[in-house]
């Protein structure tokens, strides 16, 4: 179904008939109950179809309604007005993000809420041991906290839901009944292993369906809530509209022209309708940008006299060249001829002989030669004829030798002729392999772009399967659809300008080469583009004048309905938005200026530091010179006190020798005494 509304005289305004503005506020309004979006920024609004129900008399609810006319109106709006300006997109997008941002916060703060419950609760049940009976318990009518304890006391998990919690105990109820109905004393400790593990595999389950929930439900609301980078009209259909089963959803031409004929309700028949016009309506447009570029082109028999004629001005400049190059040959073979006469006569002067008999001599040697060469070639033919003859008359002879020569002849020619061969079809694949690859080379070169994108566009409208051509067959069909009431003569003539083998190939109308100019085509005459409406009879019907019609708030100007005071509003709108960049430039200037200053400031204090820095390198170099001078010293220096310390060393060594030898030692010197005083 189309969007929109009934018609409202309190809310709207009285004669719809007369003021056409009252249905637009009647869309207007419609369109943004319905789906958000403010149409009252539109400037233009086409009254594109009209469709009249003839209602009959009818009764509704025990109130009889007479007879009446329900008129349809289908409006057209410019909706590109309604697109936001970049600063309001980017601000609608922070806002959105914000909006999940605050969103998801709140279900954190509610999930760690959920968690600080249970962990209070999971405090509590520890007290509790013993769980209750199943025949006294109802899990659908407990609270979450109580499903939790008996979950608990019967050693299963508690986290989850409060569904996943009751669909957890409601099993394990089951259980417990089955066995007292049973009556088994106690269960083997093994099923009891494998319910356990059942159990757990089917938490797993649910653990993991619920991660996948929570993900496509994540992913679900960033698609909802982060903006494109591009601005577009934002739709939010109203849930509560059409009890609740009201949705708006982006379908193309072809969707809606693909429709069932069973679908006759009305609001589908509208929308169906719609689609038809609007496809009519492409066609007419898209064929009568064909039909003016077909008929821009030239014909093909003007294109030949061009031809010909530039062939036949080539021509003439060629034979002039010829004629030029004959009289200088006939200039030069004249000075030749005069100057071997002169030679000629000088010569006849010294012999004294004619010179016809010295011309004669070498034609007659040339004669001779001739001769001998003819004589030669019948003496070698009639040898051949003779070994023939020969052979053939004598078949039983057979020379071993001249056979085995033969052979090998044979065999050389036929070599030759291989080795021709080869050469021949070496030379015709080099040929090929050159066509081909020049070819490549030119389609490589050849880098095609379009030029007439409005051409292509109305071309590849109708060419639906995208192959490049349309076959003669459908643009006839086409020209006869623009409504300008053309002869078939005339469809073939403008046909035969392109079409090649029944069809016309489109790329050659809107492509070029990269490296080529664009092709300048004249334009069509106006009487080509009327076709033939001039020539058939016109009613006299008051064509509606180009000026503008006052109606309202509204003026209508060549079939659109154009909203001056929306038209007002978007002028003060961007007057205020060009004050406000005019603000904002200013303030950058100032900005870029203070950069500037402070770009200055810097740049000298650079220039500053590279002094300073080329001043500490200097000193640097001088002290690492010092050291170089002091670790040269400190070398000697060191040298030298070895060399001290030596002969210091070898002095007292000797030093210590020479004492040693001048000073006795004290028991000699005792036993000296000692005998001394014997003796006295």
């Amino acid at each position: 179904m189309a969007i929109g509304g009934h018609w409202s005289p309190s809310l709207d305004g009285a004669n719809p008939e007369k003021d056409p503005s009252v249905l637009i506020k009647t869309a207007i309004r419609s369109c943004k109950a319905l789906t958000g979006i403010d149409l009252s920024l539109c400037t233009q609004w086409y009254r594109f179809a009209e469709i009249r129900y003839h209602r009959p008399e009818e009764t509704h609810k025990g109130r009889t309604v007479p007879a009446h006319v329900e008129t349809v109106v289908l409006f057209l709006p410019d909706v590109w007005h309604c697109l936001p300006t970049r600063s309001e997109w980017e601000t609608l997008s922070r806002g959105y993000k914000q909006q999940l941002y605050e969103k998801l916060q709140a279900e954190r703060k509610e999930a760690d809420g959920e968690q600080e419950e249970e962990e209070k609760d999971e405090g509590e049940s520890k007290e509790i041991s013993t769980p209750t009976h199943w025949s006294k318990l109802d899990p659908k009518s407990m609270k979450v906290n109580d499903l939790r304890k008996e979950l608990e006391s019967r050693s299963l998990s508690s986290k989850g839901l409060k569904s996943q919690l009751i669909a957890r105990l409601t099993k394990q109820l089951k259980v417990e009944e089955q066995t007292d109905e049973i009556k088994e004393p106690e269960k083997p400790v093994k099923v009891e292993e494998e319910e356990e593990e059942q159990l757990k595999v089917e938490e797993d389950k649910e653990e993991d369906e619920r991660k996948r929930r929570e993900e496509a439900e994540h992913q679900r609301r960033e698609r909802l809530y982060i903006l494109p980078d591009e601005p577009t009209i934002i739709v939010h259909p109203n849930w509560t509209a059409k009890n609740g089963k009201f949705d708006c959803s982006i379908m193309s031409l072809s969707v809606l022209l693909d429709y069932r004929l069973e679908d006759n309700k009305e609001h589908s028949f509208e929308v169906s309708l719609f689609a038809e016009l609007f496809n009519e309506m492409l066609q007419r447009d898209f064929g009568y940008r064909i039909y003016k570029a077909l008929a821009a082109i030239p014909l093909k028999d003007e294109k030949k006299e061009k031809e010909k004629a530039k062939k036949e001005v080539e021509k003439k400049e060629a034979e002039k060249k010829e004629a030029e190059k004959k009289d200088c040959d006939k200039k030069e073979a004249v000075k030749k001829e005069e100057a071997i006469k002169e030679v000629k006569e000088e010569k006849e002067e010294d012999s004294g002989e004619p010179a016809a008999k010295k011309i004669k001599i070498p034609d007659e040697k040339e004669e001779k030669k001739e001769k001998e060469k003819e004589e030669k070639r019948e003496e070698s033919k009639e040898d051949e004829e003779n070994e023939d003859g020969s052979s053939n008359t004598n078949p039983d002879e057979y020379d071993p030798m001249e056979a085995e020569e033969a052979e090998d002849d044979d065999e050389e020619e036929k070599e030759e002729e291989m080795s021709d061969k080869d050469k021949k079809d070496e030379k015709k694949e080099d040929r090929k392999s050159k066509e081909r690859s020049s070819k490549d080379k030119e389609k490589e070169k050849k880098q095609m772009t379009t030029y007439n994108k409005d051409l292509l566009m109305a071309f590849v409208y109708f060419d639906q399967s995208h192959c490049g051509y349309l076959l003669e067959k459908d643009l006839e069909e086409i020209m006869y659809t623009i409504g300008l009431h053309l002869s078939r003569a005339q469809v073939k003539k403008l046909l035969n300008k392109t079409a090649v083998r029944e069809s016309c190939f489109y790329r050659k109308l809107t492509d070029r080469a990269k490296d080529e100019a664009i092709p300048e085509i004249p334009e069509a005459p106006q009487e080509l583009l009327l076709g033939n409406k001039a020539l058939l009879p016109c009613h006299n019907v008051k064509q509606e004048q180009n000026e503008s019609q006052e109606v309202g708030s509204l003026i209508v100007y060549n079939g659109a309905m154009v909203d001056v005071g929306s038209l007002i509003q978007k002028l003060e709108k961007s007057e205020k938005d060009r004050e406000r960049i005019e603000q904002k430039l200013q303030s950058q200037e100032a900005k870029i200026e203070e950069d500037a200053n402070s770009i200055l400031q810097l740049e000298t204090a650079n220039k500053s530091f590279s002094t300073d820095l080329e001043d500490v390198k200097n000193c640097l170099g001088q002290t690492e010179e010092n050291l170089k001078d002091s670790k040269e010293k400190r070398s000697c220096f060191e040298e030298h006190l070895h060399k001290t310390a030596t002969s210091l060393s070898i002095v007292l060594n000797e030093l210590e020798s020479v004492l040693k030898k001048g000073n006795p030692k004290p028991e000699e010197n005792d036993q000296k005494s000692k005998e001394n005083g014997s003796d006295e």
